[in-house]
């Protein structure tokens, strides 16, 4: 993309695609001063990630920003994602959807660790110190074979028509920037993390904190 500093895992730990950038280095190593970063962007990143080592890079994330600064993410839209799993008897549809939701498998990277929804976006971003602007449900649409006809329909069909040539997965953009409260981060972590608890298991939050080093 122009104009920003592209970064992307190293190539040899790529299996398919021949990543452009001008960084190569895993996002979790990259060190900027506080307050210095006028936009952070990632496009299906973050939900590789665990839920508590997500919740430490949106941290981080907030500290490299400018007070004002933007945030945009964009991951699969796991709410709308189910919704079609449930409705649909096309078990080949299924398929493409849970790879959606959960990964491609080809490599350790490549699986997805947690979800994102509208919701979740809005819970967490607001608890980590963020204003959230904007929030954009949209579907990508693969078609299925690169024939003139199949072309012509990704460009111009309306989704019903679409559904019948090709594949939509939902997607989710997420537009936020970094507003001025100042929060106690130990204690946002903790609070969100303990939305994912079941049958009280204070010993399993412990492990979360000890991981990402709180």
């Amino acid at each position: 993309m122009e104009g920003y500093v592209n970064i992307d895992f190293p190539p040899s730990e790529h299996t398919i695609i021949i990543p452009k950038a001008d960084i190569f280095k895993d996002i979790r190593k990259l060190e900027y001063q506080e307050n210095s970063v006028d936009e952070i962007r990632n496009h299906h990143l973050f939900e590789h990630f665990s839920r508590q080592e997500a919740l430490k890079l949106l941290l981080q994330w907030r500290r490299w920003l400018k007070l004002g600064g933007l945030l945009v993410i964009e991951t699969p839209d796991f709410e709308e994602c189910a919704k079609l799993f449930i409705t649909t008897n096309d078990i080949e549809k299924q398929f493409k959807l849970a790879r959606h939701i959960f990964g491609s498998h080809e490599a350790e990277w490549a699986l997805h660790k947690d979800f994102w929804s509208k919701s979740k976006f809005k819970f967490v971003l607001n608890k980590l110190g963020f204003s959230v602007s904007e929030i954009q449900q949209n579907r990508s649409y693969y078609r299925k074979d690169n024939s003139f006809i199949a072309k012509v329909v990704g460009k111009i069909a309306p989704e019903s028509i679409k559904n019948l040539t090709g594949d939509i997965l939902p997607n989710i953009i997420v537009r936020a920037e970094k507003d001025n409260r100042v929060i106690d981060e130990q204690k946002e972590i903790v609070s969100i993390l303990l939305m994912s608890l079941v049958g009280g298991q204070k010993g399993l939050l412990d492990v979360w904190l000890k991981d990402i080093g709180y």
